[in-house]
């Protein structure tokens, strides 16, 4: 089964490579550092048949971006065709890390680790308030209430066209690690793919909002939460907001979503195949 010219099980690694290499640790999994040359006949055999020329552009190849590979008669890549590519038409030597291990164990490890950083990062947003330290639990900067916060947004978005709430029942098993937080402001965050550890929910919706019926698609390495913020608040400056209100811009960008959706009707938020934020 492919899924945009890649085979679905292929990883989309977007964590961070040392993150990757602790989880590799921890899990005793031995690996090798390389630093290969594309060019080099050293027995690298692709496992997606398509690259994307435009995709090409934006890759950057760097010791902090490397490729990841596997096998054992012979070596195949898991993830970094397009760097891998671009390295070969730079004519550029690339970091690869090789894990020991079967090609797709390697790629059910990589895709676990990747799956466990995204719902880590949809829980630190649940952590965070939006207030400022020395003022009251309602207030994020001085005299501002998050009601007003959430209202000025609107005012300065009202000639955005957002599509109208229809009744959208769905019910949907998530996996969360954390127990549910009953009064969360910005709502609790499901994993759709199941991960060894998480506990299994089945989550019911009166009306859900899909992203995928915004034209919304995410690419590696994209936040849902940051490309549904730029559509919905495109005249927003939320990092100078962040400096304002002494909060992560990440933080104001949930909340905003979480406000928005809610008083359109909506009880959750689907972002793509692998995120689902309940709003009841």
């Amino acid at each position: 089964m492919l899924k945009n010219g890649r085979p679905y099980y292929l990883p989309q690694l977007s964590a961070p490579y040392t993150i990757v290499l602790q989880k590799l640790d921890d899990e005793g999994i031995n690996y090798e550092t390389l630093q290969l040359h594309p060019s080099d006949d050293d027995g690298i055999e692709p496992s997606q048949k398509v690259v994307y020329g435009d995709e090409m552009e934006n890759v950057n190849n760097d010791d902090t971006n490397p490729i990841w590979l596997a096998g054992d008669e012979k070596t195949s890549i898991c993830d970094g065709h397009h760097r891998y590519i671009k390295a070969l038409l730079d004519n550029v030597p690339i970091l690869a890390i090789k894990l020991k291990m079967n090609f797709m164990d390697a790629c059910r490890v990589l895709n676990k680790i990747q799956d466990i950083y995204e719902y880590e990062q949809a829980r630190g947003m649940e952590e965070v308030e939006m207030q400022d330290p020395i003022n009251s639990e309602n207030q994020i900067d001085s005299g501002v209430s998050q009601s007003e916060f959430l209202a000025s947004l609107e005012e300065d978005n009202l000639n955005v066209q957002t599509e109208a709430p229809s009744v959208n029942q769905q019910s949907i098993v998530g996996y969360r690690k954390d127990p549910i937080k009953e009064n969360s402001v910005v709502g609790n965050f499901f994993m759709l793919k199941p991960i060894d550890g998480y506990d299994k929910y089945q989550i019911d919706f009166d009306n859900l909002l899909d992203t995928n019926s915004l034209g919304i698609t995410y690419k590696d390495g994209q936040q849902p939460v940051e490309i549904l913020a730029k559509s919905w608040f495109p005249h927003i400056n939320f990092e100078k907001l962040s400096e304002q209100y002494k909060t992560p811009s990440i933080n104001l960008k949930n909340k905003a979503i979480a406000k928005k959706a809610s008083n359109m009707g909506y009880d959750g938020v689907k972002y793509g195949d692998t995120l689902i934020q309940g709003l009841k």
